[in-house]
């Protein structure tokens, strides 16, 4: 009995770990304009959200689109909240 309470509660615990959504590291870098100043600005990008998390959805596809740009800072220019939710950013290159 005390191993079938034991296997529940190490299920549990597990599922409870597996559900939890966790943000992964990215090599792009938010700012603000007046940090990014010494930097060069290459190229704009957009992203596009729905649903319950779509601010979150919009933005990472927008990071997304400038790591693989090879970009080191992204400055965020507008957020519309609509339906869909849009967001644009500035990709900036910066030489550390």
């Amino acid at each position: 009995m005390f191993r079938f309470v034991i296997a529940i509660l190490c299920v549990s615990l597990l599922s409870g770990c597996a559900s939890e959504e966790f943000e992964l590291y990215h090599r792009i870098n938010e700012a603000y304009d007046f940090e990014v100043t010494h930097c060069d600005s290459f190229a704009m990008v957009t992203g596009i959200g729905r649903g319950d998390n779509a601010l979150a959805d919009a933005r990472l596809s927008a990071i997304k689109q400038g790591e693989e740009l090879k970009g080191t800072h992204i400055v965020w220019l507008q957020s519309d909240l609509g339906e869909p939710t849009k967001v644009v950013a500035v990709i900036y290159k910066c030489l550390m």
